[in-house]
């Protein structure tokens, strides 16, 4: 079924719909969250906070890490915030059926800049770019995890050794006396449904896309320079609803959280510009091995 959010006259990048599918190894860090906190959104989706775009509702949420090693738009990293459930403005038509509360991505950083344009106009997901580093390598399957990992996420244009703080640190122990355990999405007692308003870009956007495409020599897709993502942040108007279905090998981890004083924005105004501030994920997580996973094309409608 044709999309009804219309294709942008240029693309400054590879084009690549959905349905994906994809390989990935990654980990969760769970939480409740009675309120949102300063810096849950972008500030290019800051309308995102208004009620009419769904008041946040609490119950389970989480932090995830994702380290794709296969998809349609090649290998990348992926840092996600989902708070919660939100409420889900319902369709005058009513259809397609919804439900009236669902899970939402409200901000989420990777490692290269197809991943940002395409996500942002399949499924409206807010994907900026941002810097990762990783104390280990994936686990290959049938393998040991490595006794610990720590992950550490930095502002675009940082540099290794530049002196830039992360803005996200954690440190992952998994349990490696218990062997992993197949688990599937599809038994998941809870819905997994995540619900997304549309996006705003920025002004220049389409003109900065332009520009791109008629480059002699294309950008390289895993350059992170805030320069030019511009021209990845494109807008749609309409809202999306998807499921992400998983499977994969899990396991159990202990979390321990990066310091706070370590936010390259430290306190005032500017605090919680790249991530909230204040998350206190459950120091039990879950890590996930020899992931295989799909992402639909969705559900498409206006208010």
């Amino acid at each position: 079924m044709p999309s009804i959010q219309p294709e942008p006259p240029v693309h400054p990048v590879q084009r690549a719909k959905g349905p994906w599918a994809m390989k990935a190894e990654s980990y969760m860090l769970f939480m409740r969250l009675k309120e949102l906190p300063k810096g849950v959104y972008d500030p290019l989706q800051e309308e995102w906070s208004d009620e009419e775009n769904g008041k946040f509702q609490g119950g389970l949420g989480a932090v995830m890490v994702v380290r794709y090693l296969d998809t349609p738009v090649g290998p990348y990293d992926e840092l996600i915030l989902v708070p919660g459930n939100f409420a889900v403005p319902q369709p005058a038509s009513g259809l397609p059926k919804i439900p009236k509360r669902a899970l939402r991505i409200s901000r989420i950083y990777v490692s290269q800049r197809t991943t940002v344009y395409n996500g942002r106009l399949n499924w409206n997901i807010p994907k900026h770019l941002a810097r990762f580093e990783f104390s280990a390598p994936t686990t290959p399957v049938g393998s040991s995890p490595p006794s610990s990992l720590t992950i550490q996420v930095f502002p675009p244009d940082s540099k290794d050794g530049d002196g830039m703080a992360p803005f996200f640190k954690c440190t992952l122990t998994p349990w490696r006396w218990i062997p992993a355990f197949p688990a599937n999405t599809a038994y998941v007692p809870l819905s997994l449904l995540n619900v997304q308003p549309p996006l705003l870009e920025p002004a220049a956007r389409l003109t900065a896309a332009e520009f791109e495409s008629e480059l002699d020599t294309s950008i390289d897709a895993y350059d992170i320079s805030k320069k030019n993502e511009e021209a990845l942040l494109v807008g749609t108007e309409r809202w999306t609803g998807f499921e992400l279905q998983a499977k994969c090998k899990a396991r159990g981890c202990w979390v321990e959280m990066g310091q706070e004083q370590e936010r390259p924005d430290g306190v005032g105004e500017e605090d919680g510009k790249w991530w909230p501030n204040g998350l206190k994920p459950w120091s039990v997580g879950a890590w996930m091995e020899g992931g295989v996973f799909e992402i639909a094309e969705g559900l498409e409608w206006k208010l």
